[in-house]
């Protein structure tokens, strides 16, 4: 069997988990089925190259040998974030190379910052794109012919994708072994791995529980761990209010300032982010999930579900089990 070669793009400064996230799900193939992959690692010369937490790669061909040897024609080329990825020094080794040898590679695929990598080559002009929320502000300003996507986990145009931050380089990679092999595949890899549940690329780059966290004060500390802990009852603003200490209108004020949104949106993303879960984790009927994440008939549920990830519980299990 020819097996199709994955490239891994090494330079100093890389982010490990971004390059070894991916490395493993593609080998891990081999843990299911026959592998069709073949790993390979690729610097500006062949050689070692240290990450940013002082992990060292070999790369096994330098960038000229993946350019004039058809022994070497990629299939599928990945690329880390990390320091290096933008630092000027390593763009202008790597990015004419990229640019030159794009079109020859079937796809292309960036973690985290591995964005400004892209973006610097010219291969993002006019495409959605996403990067690790953190950089999403400086990729914009410096690219600003990029259709950046701020929040999603991942972005798959074909020819060329993007991931967020670090971990959502491996629910990038899963997409691709799903592309290349079928659902069922991917979905055993990412159990092999331990993966709690694979992602789309819609998904929110954290959760929704973190998100509600980086916004708000102490006086919503305790707030959602309640909430999880009682999704099943009528939630309204005066018990939200009384479990914070306070008046019903000095909360909600405070929440939607904070928050920008109200709490009864709140408690629907906390209510769909379970049934996420529990579709994907349990063996239950729709009716009892429906019932276990706080809504009154499993019709409430779907419509609400559907609004929120354009597609049926039953669907979304399917895909994602």
């Amino acid at each position: 069997m020819l097996r199709k070669k994955i490239g891994f793009l090494l330079f100093d400064q890389f982010n490990g988990q971004d390059l070894i996230g991916p490395l493993e799900a593609f080998h891990s193939v081999s843990e299911v089925t026959e592998s069709p992959y073949q790993c390979v690692f690729i610097g500006p010369e062949a050689g070692p190259y240290r990450s940013e937490a002082g992990l060292t790669m070999l790369a096994d061909l330098a960038l000229t040998d993946v350019n004039l040897s058809e022994t070497h024609q990629l299939d599928t080329l990945i690329i880390p974030g990390g320091a290096g990825s933008r630092s000027p020094k390593v763009q202008s080794a790597l990015c004419p190379w990229l640019h030159q040898v794009s079109p020859a590679i079937r796809r292309i695929a960036s973690v985290c910052t591995g964005a400004f990598i892209l973006a610097q080559s010219g291969l993002l002009d006019g495409l959605p794109a996403t990067t690790h929320w953190a950089f999403v502000d400086e990729l914009s300003k410096r690219y600003p012919n990029i259709q950046l996507q701020a929040n999603e986990l991942f972005v798959d145009n074909g020819h060329i994708a993007t991931s967020a931050g670090i971990t959502s380089g491996i629910d990038l990679s899963l997409k691709l072994i799903e592309n290349d092999l079928g659902s069922d595949i991917a979905s055993q890899v990412a159990r092999y791995l331990v993966v709690h549940f694979r992602r789309a690329g819609h998904q929110a780059q954290y959760s929704v529980p973190l998100q509600f966290q980086t916004k708000t004060d102490t006086r919503f500390s305790s707030l959602t761990g309640w909430v999880l802990q009682n999704l099943q009852r009528d939630l309204t603003v005066s018990s939200m209010a009384a479990h914070c200490g306070m008046s019903e209108r000095n909360f909600y004020r405070h929440f939607v300032e904070q928050t920008a949104e109200t709490p009864a949106r709140y408690i629907d993303s906390l209510r769909l982010d379970y049934a996420r879960q529990l579709l994907v984790e349990k063996t239950w009927p729709i009716d009892k999930i429906a019932q276990a994440c706080g809504y009154q008939s499993s019709d409430a549920f779907r419509r609400a579900f559907v609004r929120k990830f354009v597609m049926a519980p039953n669907a979304y299990r399917e895909r994602f089990r």
